[in-house]
């Protein structure tokens, strides 16, 4: 009982019946061809073709509804061969009971009817919602699902029309129509869309190629290398048929190979993929397939060329012999001419793998058109990603798991290459395998070997550049760390015992005597001197950091440098979060913020000003945004012929903190300046800005 609800169980029935009805009406047409009108007679090879194909659609549904019992694939398909077989059906009662003994069968007219229309419903599910809902049974995004609705709708309109409209029998030309209305037209001429409809099923195989990764782009790759084939077989059969060209004893052959045949290539495909999508090694037979494939159409094209220009010149001598020479000559030409095919292939298909100066020099010229220094690992793993034609680069540096820079999606397998640079272990290059199962070919290995060389080059690079940059980062923030704490000493220490001696002196100027013989004199020139120096001593104070940085906050600071700046034209958004930042990162932050709102109030004639600032994520970002004229000739990183000292300056103060600066100027007018400089761990916690 269990046996009996199986759907692959059904399947196989539906196979059976295929088989048995398809090969009955061909051994039926082909007996009694002599008393068939020739139009019957004529569909001899697509009846062949039927009762092949057909039963291969049932294997199709019967193998995939084994494996996935509720896979909608297999419940198409199968319900198309059941149809297919219904249509196959009614041709033999037509043929039976109108031709070869008219009036023994009931119902005959009802079965030509039903004959003309039927294959149309299952072929169009076949063409159009397979590859619709191919691999897994799901348009490819909830986007389409209108698309199939609207699919199913037409769909039903134009089978109804197709049905009841009554258009010309193509088989049965002198068998009464069982049902005909010519209020049908409209939904009839819905028929003309059969191509469209049949494009935005491919159209959705092409949707999920582009954006597939891992097992359902090896499953899309099988079905799109049987559809070009199919095409191609298709094209042939149309092409020789417009040009009348004919195969003489072989056009029943010719037609049920180009015409049954690649369909039936298609759904192989279908199962393979959706089963087991490695059950073969697909890029051995794609590559094969257009090696051999471009190898005999290009040998057919000489041979034919040579006969025929042969031919029209010297017509008397176009016989064998003539023949036997242009086959020696194309025999002979095949093998250089299929190593170059099989190089160009293989190129396609595997990149610079057969030529290591190409990957080498293709690698060499991606860093060095790579300007700016964290874009040059993710160019390195393009590089090597590209040149090989692989799905996954990463570089994975020395006692750590993550990459440091990856392309692509990683893969379930990968192999591994050491990165050493004068015999230091740096790290290791990952690569993924282009499929499953399929290890890398020694010339792979080798090349891999040759540019992970290179790689190690490159990363030991970037890693001292990054160390360098590190260096720098630490030197200024214990620059600014060290000027605060001067000037804090400096204004606590020496400029207070200054102006205790200062005030000494003018209380020692007051208390002398009126005949102080010069005494009073000499007492205000000191005084003088030392309030001097306690302006030499603030103004060096000031130099040393921006005074209202520490009487105000960094908030307070650049709230009173807007009001002296643009009185009445800023907006602030100050959010330092009670953040304790660096003196470093006061400092830039200040004087980016300042610097760009004074290029705001000289330069752009700026009606508003806004101010953003914002220590969250790990970052202090400041924002200057204008609806000024602009800057001209300035680039996004703050350089170009329009960039001043101020911008460079800029630049500079966040690139010395390993942060990022750029200037936007917006097409309608107004530019925006912004800038995200790293809090160090250190500098992140609870505080307060003062």
């Amino acid at each position: 009982m269990n046996v009996l609800r199986s759907p692959s169980t059904w399947a196989w029935v539906v196979c059976a019946i295929a088989f048995a009805s398809g090969v009955a009406l061909a051994v039926l047409v082909f007996l009694e061809r002599d008393d068939l009108p020739v139009a019957i007679v004529d569909q001899l090879p697509f009846y062949v073709g039927g009762a092949v194909f057909v039963p291969f659609l049932g294997v199709t549904a019967a193998i995939i509804l084994r494996r996935l019992p509720r896979h909608p694939l297999g419940w198409i398909i199968m319900v198309a061969a059941g149809s297919i077989i219904l249509d196959t059906a009614a041709r033999w009662i037509v043929i039976e009971g109108w031709y070869l003994a008219p009036g023994s069968l009931p119902g005959v007219e009802v079965a030509a009817w039903f004959a003309e229309w039927s294959w149309y419903p299952a072929m169009m599910a076949l063409l159009t919602f397979v590859p619709l809902l191919f691999p897994d049974g799901r348009p490819p995004s909830p986007r389409w699902r209108p698309v199939v609705i609207i699919l199913i709708v037409w769909l039903v309109l134009a089978t109804v029309g197709y049905a009841v409209y009554p258009s010309e029998p193509a088989d049965f030309v002198d068998v009464p129509r069982a049902i005909a209305s010519d209020a049908a037209f409209p939904l009839a001429v819905l028929m003309v869309l059969t191509p469209v409809a049949i494009g935005t099923g491919w159209a959705a195989v092409l949707v999920r190629r582009r954006r597939a990764r891992g097992d359902e782009r090896e499953q899309l790759r099988w079905m799109l290398w049987a559809a070009a084939i199919a095409v191609v077989g298709w094209a042939v059969l149309f092409a020789t048929g417009v040009a009348g060209v004919g195969w003489g004893d072989w056009s029943p052959v010719v037609a049920i190979l180009l015409g049954w045949g690649p369909l039936a290539l298609v759904f192989l495909a279908v199962t393979i993929a959706i089963v087991k999508y490695r059950l073969y090694d697909i890029d051995l037979v794609i590559n094969r397939t257009l090696v051999y494939g471009a190898l005999t159409i290009t040998s057919l094209a000489v041979y034919g060329a040579v006969v025929l220009a042969v031919g029209s010149i010297a017509p008397a001598s176009a016989d064998w012999r003539v023949s036997v020479l242009v086959v020696l000559v194309v025999a002979i030409a095949a093998y250089p001419l299929r190593e170059w095919l099989q190089r160009i292939v293989n190129r396609l298909m595997y990149g610079d793998r057969d030529n290591p100066a190409r990957a080498m020099s293709r690698l060499a010229r991606q860093v060095a058109d790579t300007a700016l220094a964290e874009d040059l690992m993710p160019a390195v793993t393009a590089g090597v990603g590209e040149a090989l034609r692989v799905p996954y680069v990463a570089v994975v540096p020395a006692g750590s798991a993550r990459p440091i820079a990856a392309y692509g999606t990683r893969t379930s397998e990968a192999q591994a290459f050491p990165l050493v640079h004068q015999g230091e272990a740096i790290g290791t290059l990952e690569v993924g395998l282009r499929a499953r199962g399929e290890a890398f070919s020694a010339a792979d290995r080798r090349v891999l070997e040759d540019l992970a060389r290179q790689v190690a080059g490159t990363v030991r690079a970037v890693q001292l550049a990054e160390d360098l940059q590190a260096s720098r980062e630490q030197l200024v923030l214990a620059r600014e760390e060290e000027r605060r704490r001067l000037r804090r000493d400096i204004h606590d220490g020496i400029g207070s015992a200054l102006a205790a001696l200062a005030l000494q002196a003018g209380n020692l100027r007051r208390s002398l005597p009126p005949d102080s013989n010069g005494a009073e004199e000499r007492v205000t020139r000191l005084e003088g001197g030392i309030r001097d120096a306690v302006l030499d001593i603030r103004r060096i104070v000031d130099d040393l950091r921006p005074p209202a940085l520490d009487d105000l906050g960094l908030a307070g600071a650049i709230h009173e440098r807007a009001d002296s700046l643009l009185p009445g034209r800023t907006t602030l958004d100050l959010r330092t979060r009670g953040a304790v930042l660096p003196a470093a990162l006061e400092v830039a932050a200040y004087r980016i913020a300042t610097e760009a709102m004074t290029n705001a109030a000289r330069h752009s004639g700026a009606s508003s000003v806004l101010v953003r600032l914002d220590a969250g994520d790990g970052a202090l970002r400041i924002e200057v945004s204008d609806d000024g004229d602009g800057m001209a000739d300035t680039d996004a990183a703050g350089a170009g012929a329009g960039a001043g000292i101020g911008l460079r300056s800029m630049r500079e103060r966040a690139g010395e903190l390993g942060g990022s600066f750029e200037v936007v100027t917006r097409p309608g007018g107004g530019t925006t300046v912004r800038a995200a400089l790293p809090i160090p761990p250190e500098g992140e916690g609870a505080g307060h800005d003062r």
